[in-house]
């Protein structure tokens, strides 16, 4: 693959690499980084352990079909990574988020709020459930007794109803 590759940055070609895993060789990082040395008048990429001639019109795409792949932050910086997995049910939300912001921006502009403000009190909902259940842990005292629990537990409650 790599002599192949290598054929094709010297002709500025398209790459198009299938399937691939979440883990990338090592010797496509200064490809991907486009880590690229100037000698004379040409720029050169080190691929494996040769130095290659760049060619500027050179593109390499990669896919995978992995449904959610997780690429270390590496190689996230490297590359864009874009996901082109549709649901239709995603679809259908965004284009009808695409109408109401059309028909009626306040309506939407209300919407992504309230979604902000759902997912705000979510996530302070699973603070205190982590807090609650470190209270849990630590505690040495009767937990009835507990006041800090108590609380804890009262905003958990109240939290919850809110969202």
């Amino acid at each position: 693959m790599i002599k192949k590759l290598i054929e094709y940055v010297k002709k500025g070609s398209c790459v198009l690499l299938q399937d691939v895993a979440e883990d990338l060789d090592p010797s496509l990082d200064n490809l991907l980084n486009k880590s690229l040395v100037k000698s004379g008048s040409e720029w050169l990429v080190k691929i494996g352990e040769d130095e290659v001639p760049y060619n500027s019109k050179f593109q390499l795409f990669i896919t995978t079909r992995m449904s959610n792949p997780h690429y270390t932050p590496e190689v996230s910086t490297k590359v864009n990574v874009v996901n082109f997995c549709i649901k239709e049910e995603g679809l259908e939300e965004q284009c009808l988020g695409i109408v109401v912001q059309e028909e009626q921006p306040a309506l939407e502009q209300n919407k992504n709020q309230l979604v902000d403000k759902i997912e705000n009190g979510q996530n302070t909902l699973k603070q205190l459930e982590d807090e609650i259940l470190t209270k849990l842990q630590v505690s040495n005292v009767p937990l009835l007794e507990d006041v800090a629990l108590i609380q804890t537990l009262q905003m958990a409650k109240e939290t919850q109803e809110n969202v």
